[in-house]
């Protein structure tokens, strides 16, 4: 009983949990609406969408410069993070009712506000999480989107059951977790400044742009493939991202933990080989069965084995490059470690203008990404080794947090990086 106690607890101090419970959440209430609520299915499609943004700037804009260290020691950071997602607020919102406005038109005013009011809260619970992931335990830092993916699970459920719109069912998880969150005792490491405006959001702002810049490829990349090699190649590459689902969620959830534990992140960890087992697992059995290849999709059962594997290759490739991205955002000045993100895009968007040209099929769209995946790993491997040393911050963490016991081994660390 000890050892399944002890599991559980290891479990929830995982971003393994938070990553699965996130998605599950995600994947249900789309589950909801199809069989309950098919009229306003695109919605709920769309939200889970639009939700990459506040993960993506709350990611930026409060936990990379916690992890890089690159936030005065002073600051009070649960107001630094509330206020940070207050201020981008706005913006967000009209993104989001652009990006509604422009895909349903048909949707009415109430819809509208129905996908933009869980975008808008989940950037105060995403900042949150980053800013109690620094001055409180792991767990009860996880605690934040756990609850939150839990509640919205509920909350779908009981508005199922009640007839009522599902595209709603994370607002009151969201609104009781913030709730919580506020009233809970305030940490006893918080500091006393609170940061005006501008600077708050200038220490994330180099984050952000490289953020950003990762997302202008993400979004171009569908649209190239299929200008440069057919709908086909679309097909294909979106059956084969979602049968890597778990090598993501896997993925994700050790690039989140290189964040919270900054400098004292280390290369081998059970997050990092169980990312390996997903890519390994799922490669395996995408190349052994056809019936798997043509259950997802009969374009990706037509293009061959040497395709897929290659596939599998870059998606391999594409992990070392988010590893070795999150260690240089760690250890280098922002500056430099800009140079170095928007240097990895520029590789990538030259792969993409050279595919318009040369690419006729999808065999050759996939060694396209397979190379400059490559040269994307080379470019951050010569940018870290050219890293001038910089020592590693005081360990600011509470007593008991994931990594505080190994400040002086970060700091080496520091020095070889």
């Amino acid at each position: 009983m000890a050892t399944l106690s002890t599991t559980v607890l290891r479990l929830q101090q995982s971003q393994i949990s938070v990553q699965a419970l996130t998605r599950l959440s995600s994947v249900a209430l789309f589950l909801y609406a199809s069989w309950a609520d098919n009229d306003r299915l695109a919605l709920v499609a769309l939200l889970g969408t639009l939700l990459a943004i506040p993960y993506t700037l709350m990611e930026a804009l409060v936990g990379r410069p916690l992890s890089a260290g690159v936030v005065p020691d002073d600051w009070n950071l649960e107001s630094w993070a509330r206020r940070v997602s207050a201020l981008v607020a706005l913006p967000v919102a009209a993104v989001a009712f652009l990006s509604v406005s422009v895909a349903l038109p048909q949707s009415s005013l109430t819809d509208r506000f129905c996908v933009i009011a869980p975008v808008l809260l989940q950037l105060p619970v995403e900042a949150m999480f980053w800013a109690c992931a620094r001055t409180r335990s792991p767990g009860r830092a996880n605690l934040i989107p756990q609850l939150t993916a839990l509640g919205t699970l509920v909350s779908g459920a009981l508005l199922l059951a009640a007839d009522v719109r599902v595209d709603i069912a994370a607002i009151p998880a969201q609104l009781a977790v913030l709730a919580w969150v506020t009233l809970r005792p305030r940490s006893a490491t918080a500091g006393r400044v609170r940061p005006r405006a501008r600077e708050g959001l200038a220490v994330g702002s180099v984050y952000c742009l490289a953020a950003l810049a990762d997302l202008a490829y993400t979004i171009t990349l569908p649209s190239v493939a299929g200008a440069a090699a057919g709908q086909s190649a679309v097909v294909v590459l979106r059956a084969m991202d979602l049968v890597f689902g778990p090598f993501h969620v896997v993925l994700s959830a050790s690039t989140r933990e290189d964040i919270v534990a900054g400098r004292a992140v280390r290369w081998r960890s059970l997050t990092r080989a169980l990312t390996l087992v997903a890519w390994l697992g799922v490669s395996v059995v995408v190349l052994a069965s056809e019936q798997v290849r043509r259950l997802l999709a009969p374009d990706l059962a037509a293009v061959g084995l040497a395709v897929v594997a290659g596939y599998c290759a870059y998606k391999l490739l594409v992990a070392i490059s988010t590893w070795l991205s999150v260690r240089h955002m760690i250890h280098a000045v922002p500056r430099r470690y800009l140079v170095s993100a928007i240097g990895s895009r520029v590789v990538a968007f030259g792969g993409v203008a050279v595919a318009l040209v040369w690419a006729i099929g999808v065999s050759d769209l996939v060694l396209q990404l397979l190379l400059c995946e490559a040269l994307v790993v080379a470019w951050f491997m010569a940018r870290m080794r050219s890293t001038p040393a910089d020592p590693a911050p005081e360990d600011a963490r509470p007593v008991g947090h994931v990594g505080a016991h190994r400040a002086a081994r970060a700091a080496v660390s520091a020095s070889r990086n």
